[in-house]
C-alpha cells in the first residue's frame, strides 16, 4: 500500500482531548456576512459549512466581539453577548461539526483597532490615551479605568459561556494585530504604570485575567491564543519579547498558540501579506514560539501548497497549519491535497482582492478567483432548456476563460476564441512585472481546467458579427479586453514608442537593449509603475513621467500592494520619477519634450518611450453584434477596466444572468 502524499499534514491531532481529523485549520477571517445586530446569517452558515465539507480539520469562526458598544471592528461583525444570538451560533456549530470539522470560536474586543463610527461615544478604548498625529486635540483612543477593564474581562467570560451553550468545541482569543488584548501586551500602546501596565508581567495581566476567566467558562475545552509574534513596529513587540511572554500565557491556561505577525495600524503588510512576500515567511516565527511556549502552535500566512505545510509539520516548526485566503480560493483544498490532486487546487495568489472587499463596509468577503466565496447559497448556473445550445466566448483572458468554464458546466456547447497565440490576456500582463509571478499559478490552473472541460478552445481566432449571426449562438460573451487610450502626442507612431501593455504581454519582453540613454515611461498608474520596475530589472535606466504629484503614483492599486510598490519605486536607483509633467512630443531620435505644470519645457534624450496611459473598452465589436442582432453580454475590461477578480466576478454574474433567462420558474411554499 503506497504512502499518502502528505502523511504529516493529514495525520490526526489531539488538543486537550479534542480530536482534529488532520492538521489543517481554517484561519479566522472577517466576512461582513453577519447581520447588522451581529447575528449569524444563513449565508455565513453556508460559507463555513463549505470549508468544513472541504476537509479542513478545524474551523475557526471569525472574530466574535464580546462587547460591541466599545469594541466593534466591522460593520457587520459577529457578536455573542446574550442569548439573542445564541440560536444562530448553534446552527453554525451544527453545520461545521456535521461535516466532520471541529468548531472553534474566536473571541475579540477591538480596542484601539475598533472603528469609531460604530462605537458608543465615537472613541475607541485601550490601555492608554492616544491622540491623532494630525490633530493633537482629537482623542482617538480613551484609556480604560480599572473597573472598565474588569468589566471587559467579564464580557470575554460571558461570551465564552454562551459559546459553550452553542456547542463550540474549542475557543481562540484574538490577541494579535492591534486589538484590545494586543494593546495591553504591546508597549507601543500600553504606557501605563499600574497593575495593568509597566513591565512585561504587568502588561500581560489583562491577557492572563481574560485567559483565566475564559478557562473558567469553557472548562476542559481547548483554548488557543492568537498573537503577533513580531509587530514590526518601533516601540512594539519583537519576537524576543514574545518568547518571554508566551510562557506566561501558557501558565495562565492557554493550550496552543496561533502565531501571526504585525499590527493593523503600522505594519498591515505583515498582517495581510501581499503577493511579493515569499511562501512560508512566518514559519520561522512559529518555530521560535513553539520552542519558547512548550505547547502546540498553529502556523499561518502565505502557506499555499500542501508540500510546504507537510514539511513544516515534519520539521517540527508547527503542529497545525492555518489556511486563510487559501480556503477562500478553494474550499476543497484539504480534500484535494489529501488525495494528491494538487493540480486541481484553485491557487490563492495573495492578490488581496478578498481584503479590499471586506475593507468596504458595504461589501462582504470575496475571492478574485472563486466568485462563489460568500455566495455559497447561490445555485450553480444551469442552462435549463438551452442545454446543448451554442455559447461563444470571445477573448481568452481571465474573464473569458472563467465564463467559458462556467457556461460549459451549465450545459452549453461552448467555444472560446482568442485572437492571440496563447490564453491568458490580462493575466499574462499582470504576472510579468517583478514580484507578481504567483499570478501564473492561476493562469495555469485555468488552462488545465479548460483542457479537462468540454470547451472547444481556438487560438489565433478572430470572429465577426456576421459569422456569429449565421451560427445562431444562444449568447456571445464578449471578453476581448480593451485598447490603448488615444493621446494627442506628436510622434506616437514612431518605432521608438511602445505600448506598456504589449511589452507586458510579449514573450521576450521586446524592448531595446539597455544603453546609455534611459527609457521614458509615461503614466504613473499601476501599469506605468510596474512597467518601470520591469524595465529596471532588465537593466534599463528609467524616467517615470506622471502628470500627477509623485505621492499619487499607482493610486488605483490595491492598498497594501500600492504601499510596497511606491516604496520600491522610491528605493530603486534605476528609476527617476518626474511628476506634474505632460508628454508633448517624441522625436525620431528619442528626444522627449515634457511640459511641466509650471509651464516650463523639459527635454529628455531617451532610448525609447513606453506609453502607460491606460486602456479603454473597445466598443466597435459590440456595435457590430448589436447591428447583427446577436445576443451578447460584455465582461471584464471589454466593459470597464478593473482587476482580475472584477473580470471573473463579471463573468459569473453574466453566466447567472444568461441562465436566468432560460431557467424554469420556481415557487415558494408560503
Amino acid at each position: 500500500m503506497s504512502q499518502p502524499p502528505y502523511p504529516h499534514l493529514f495525520s490526526p491531532f489531539e488538543l486537550r482531548g479534542v480530536r482534529v481529523r488532520n492538521r489543517t485549520v481554517m484561519a479566522p477571517m472577517s466576512t461582513n456576512l453577519a447581520a447588522d445586530d451581529g447575528a449569524v446569517t444563513p449565508r455565513q452558515i453556508a460559507y463555513y459549512r463549505a470549508r468544513a465539507l472541504g476537509g479542513v480539520g478545524m474551523v475557526t469562526v471569525e472574530f466574535c466581539c464580546v462587547h460591541a458598544a466599545s469594541g466593534r471592528s466591522e460593520a457587520r461583525q459577529l457578536s455573542l453577548e446574550s442569548i439573542a444570538n445564541l440560536d444562530g451560533h448553534r446552527q453554525l456549530v451544527a453545520a461545521i461539526t456535521s461535516a466532520g470539522a471541529v468548531a472553534c470560536l474566536q473571541l475579540q474586543h477591538g480596542g484601539p483597532g475598533a472603528r469609531a463610527e460604530w462605537l458608543e461615544g465615537g472613541v475607541a478604548v485601550g490601555p492608554s490615551e492616544l491622540r491623532s498625529q494630525h490633530d493633537p486635540e482629537r482623542l482617538v483612543v480613551r484609556a480604560l479605568s480599572g473597573a472598565e477593564i474588569q468589566q471587559i474581562v467579564e464580557c470575554f467570560g460571558r461570551s465564552a459561556e454562551l459559546g459553550v451553550q452553542a456547542g463550540y468545541q474549542a475557543f481562540e482569543l484574538h490577541g494579535a494585530h492591534g486589538y484590545l488584548l494586543t494593546s495591553f501586551l504591546s508597549p507601543y500602546f500600553n504606557h501605563r504604570d499600574d497593575s495593568w501596565g509597566g513591565d512585561e508581567l504587568r502588561r500581560s495581566a489583562f491577557a492572563r485575567h481574560v485567559i483565566g476567566r475564559v478557562r473558567q467558562a469553557i472548562g476542559n475545552r481547548p483554548l488557543i491564543y492568537r498573537i503577533s509574534a513580531d509587530e514590526f513596529t518601533a516601540g512594539g513587540l519583537s519576537i524576543d519579547n514574545t518568547e518571554r511572554i508566551v510562557p506566561l500565557l501558557v501558565e495562565a491556561g492557554v493550550d496552543a498558540i496561533h502565531v501571526s505577525l504585525g499590527l493593523g495600524a503600522t505594519s498591515l503588510d505583515k498582517v495581510i501579506e501581499p503577493m511579493s512576500m515569499p511562501e512560508g515567511c512566518r514559519i520561522p516565527y512559529a518555530r521560535r514560539v513553539r520552542n519558547a511556549a512548550g505547547v502546540p502552535v498553529i502556523a499561518v500566512g502565505q502557506i499555499r501548497w500542501p508540500g510546504m505545510a507537510d514539511a513544516a509539520i515534519a520539521a517540527g516548526d508547527a503542529d497545525l497549519i492555518a489556511l486563510g485566503r487559501t480556503l477562500l480560493a478553494d474550499a476543497e483544498w484539504p480534500d484535494k491535497a489529501r488525495r494528491g490532486a494538487e493540480d486541481a487546487i484553485r491557487p490563492c495568489t495573495s492578490c488581496n482582492y478578498c481584503m479590499a472587499a471586506t475593507f468596504d463596509p458595504n461589501k462582504t468577503i470575496a475571492c478574485a478567483e472563486n466568485p462563489r466565496t460568500g455566495r455559497e447559497l447561490d445555485p450553480l448556473p444551469d442552462a435549463g432548456v438551452a442545454r446543448g445550445r451554442l455559447a461563444i466566448v470571445v477573448g481568452g483572458g481571465p474573464g473569458g476563460m472563467a465564463a467559458a468554464l462556467m457556461l460549459d458546466q451549465a450545459g452549453f456547447r461552448t467555444e472560446l476564441h482568442e485572437a492571440r497565440s496563447r490564453l491568458g490576456g490580462g493575466l499574462i500582463a499582470s504576472a510579468a512585472p517583478p514580484f507578481k509571478d504567483k499570478l501564473r499559478w492561476y493562469q495555469r490552473y485555468l488552462e488545465r481546467r479548460l483542457e479537462e472541460s468540454g470547451v472547444m478552445t481556438k487560438l489565433q481566432s478572430r470572429v465577426d458579427a456576421a459569422t456569429l449571426a449565421e451560427r445562431g449562438a444562444a449568447v456571445v460573451v464578449v471578453a476581448s479586453g480593451a485598447r490603448p487610450v488615444s493621446l494627442p502626442i506628436e510622434g506616437l507612431n514612431l518605432p521608438k514608442v511602445h505600448d506598456a501593455y504589449e511589452i507586458l504581454m510579449s514573450d521576450d519582453k521586446t524592448v531595446p537593449a539597455p544603453g546609455t540613454r534611459p527609457m521614458v515611461v509615461y503614466g504613473g498608474g499601476e501599469t506605468g509603475c510596474e512597467t518601470s520596475e520591469l524595465l529596471a530589472a532588465h537593466g534599463h535606466a528609467v524616467v517615470l513621467v506622471t502628470r500627477s504629484p509623485a505621492k499619487q503614483l499607482a493610486r488605483s492599486a490595491e492598498l497594501i500592494y500600492r504601499g510596497l510598490l511606491r516604496r520600491r519605486i522610491a528605493a530603486n536607483e534605476r528609476i527617476r520619477v518626474v511628476d506634474n509633467s505632460t508628454l508633448v512630443s517624441v522625436a525620431a531620435d528619442g528626444t522627449v519634450v515634457l511640459l511641466r505644470s509650471d509651464g516650463v519645457d523639459d527635454r529628455i534624450e531617451s532610448a525609447g518611450v513606453v506609453i502607460a496611459q491606460g486602456r479603454r473598452p473597445d466598443n466597435d465589436f459590440v456595435k457590430t453584434l448589436a447591428a447583427a442582432h446577436v445576443p451578447y453580454v460584455v465582461v471584464g475590461d471589454a466593459r470597464h477596466n478593473g482587476r482580475i477578480g472584477d473580470a471573473v466576478h463579471a463573468a459569473y454574474a453574466a453566466v447567472k444572468s444568461i441562465c436566468a433567462t432560460v431557467g424554469a420558474a420556481s415557487h415558494l411554499a408560503c
